[in-house]
C-alpha cells in the first residue's frame, strides 16, 4: 500500500512532459512484452503442428508391429500347436509279406480260435434330440495323484429314444471273416458296473451298417452327424444270458466297421448293459481265421 501511493506522488509531480514521456516509455515497454510473448508462443504451435505428423506415424508403426505380431502368433498356434487329426494319416502295414507266404503254399498256418474284438466307439445318440452330442466320459474318475481315469467301460443302450453307434476297426491279418454279436447276462450273471442290467425280454432291435470310412470322433457326434446308413443287415431279438447273431462280413485287416442299433419300429423296446475290462456285454464282433 506504501509503495503504490508513492509511485502516485511521485507521477503527480511530475510535469506534463515528463509524465507523456513516462508513459510513452511504460507503453513501450509492455509492447516490447506483447511482442515478445507472441514471438515466444508462435514457435511453440509451430512445434507442436510439426510434431503431429510424427506422432501419428508413430502410433502407425505401433499398430502394424502388433498387427504383425498376432498374425505371426496366431500362424504358430495353427501350424506348430495345432490339433492335428489322424484321421488323414495311412494306417500302416505291420505284415509285410505275410500275404505271399500263405498264399505260395509252401507254409501251413496254425489253427487259432476266433478272437473278439471290442469296438473302439461306442456312442450314443438322441433321435428326440438331435443336435445333442454324445455322452463322453460317464464313468470317469479323477484321482489326486493320477488325473482323471477312464475305466475300459462300453455301454449297450437301446430305446425307442436312444440309440447306440459302434464302430471297430479289424486289426489281424489272416482273421478276416468277421461276425457280429449281442450279448446280455443271464440271471446270476456277475455285472461289475454299478448301473442296473435294464431289458425287455421283447425287444426287437434294427442294426444298420453305417457309411464310415475314418474314425469317428465322439465329441462331434450326434444324431444329425452321425454317418448315412448303407443298408439295414439284420432285425433280431437278443436273449439274456448268451449271444445272439448279427451278421457275418468280410473284414480286411485294418478295415473299419460302422453300426448302428435302434429298436425295430414295431417294438417298444429297451436294452441298456455296461460292460467292464472283465465283462463283455454289449455289442462286440469276433474275428475268424481265414489263411
Amino acid at each position: 500500500m506504501t509503495s503504490r501511493s508513492t509511485e502516485y506522488e511521485s507521477y503527480a509531480l511530475l510535469s506534463n512532459d515528463e509524465r507523456e514521456s513516462f508513459e510513452f516509455e511504460y507503453e513501450g515497454d509492455n509492447s516490447s512484452g506483447a511482442h515478445k510473448q507472441a514471438r515466444s508462443a508462435r514457435p511453440r504451435s509451430q512445434d507442436r503442428c510439426a510434431a503431429l505428423p510424427w506422432v501419428f506415424a508413430l502410433l502407425v508403426v505401433v499398430a502394424a508391429a502388433d498387427g504383425i505380431t498376432l498374425l505371426y502368433m496366431s500362424r504358430i498356434m495353427n501350424t506348430v500347436y495345432a490339433d492335428l487329426s489322424t484321421d488323414e494319416l495311412e494306417f500302416a502295414n505291420p505284415y509285410h509279406g505275410l500275404d505271399a507266404l500263405y498264399h505260395s503254399g509252401t507254409i501251413d498256418s496254425s489253427k487259432i480260435d476266433p478272437i473278439q474284438n471290442i469296438p473302439r466307439v461306442v456312442a450314443q445318440i438322441f433321435p428326440g434330440r438331435p443336435k445333442e452330442l454324445a455322452p463322453v466320459g460317464e464313468h470317469d474318475l479323477f484321482n489326486k495323484a493320477f488325473g482323471t481315469l477312464s475305466p475300459h467301460e462300453k455301454h449297450l443302450q437301446v430305446s425307442p429314444s436312444v440309440h447306440t453307434i459302434a464302430q471297430f476297426r479289424a486289426l489281424d491279418f489272416g482273421m478276416e471273416d468277421c461276425s457280429l454279436v449281442i450279448q446280455l447276462p443271464g440271471n446270476g450273471d456277475r455285472i461289475e458296473s454299478k448301473e442296473p442290467f435294464l431289458f425287455h425280454p421283447l425287444s426287437a432291435l434294427d442294426v444298420f451298417r453305417l457309411d464310415a470310412p475314418k474314425p469317428l470322433d465322439v465329441r462331434k457326434l450326434s444324431y444329425t452327424t452321425r454317418p448315412p446308413r448303407k443298408e439295414k443287415i439284420a432285425t433280431v431279438t437278443p436273449r439274456a444270458g448268451g449271444e445272439t447273431p448279427v451278421t457275418r462280413f468280410p473284414c480286411v485287416w485294418g478295415s473299419l466297421h460302422t453300426f448302428e442299433v435302434a429298436c425295430s419300429s414295431a417294438s417298444d423296446c429297451l436294452v441298456d448293459i455296461w460292460s467292464s475290462q472283465n465283462t463283455t456285454y454289449g455289442i462286440y464282433m469276433y474275428q475268424h481265421q481265414t489263411v
